[in-house]
């Protein structure tokens, strides 16, 4: 078995959190269920409670985007 290149785990992360969005699962947990609340439109996970919406799963899109520029920064030095 080969080790993942950097660019190979970037798409890796990214694929996993589009994942999640698509199937309504927690950004954070794994097999984190979400369960509606107040309307249709929030929702919270089953398991950890933290409450999920678009902007979650955006902002962990963006906090995988910043770390592999960071990564490939810092391997160019």
């Amino acid at each position: 078995m080969y080790a993942m290149s950097s660019k190979e785990k970037f798409i890796e992360e990214i694929i996993k959190i589009i994942d999640r969005w698509s199937f309504e699962q927690c950004a954070f947990c794994d097999d984190g269920t979400m369960v509606s609340i107040e309307d249709m439109f929030d929702f919270r996970c089953g398991k950890c409670g933290k409450s999920m919406n678009p902007i979650i799963y955006l902002g962990e899109i963006v906090k995988a985007v910043f770390n592999y520029r960071e990564q490939q920064e810092n391997s160019n030095k």
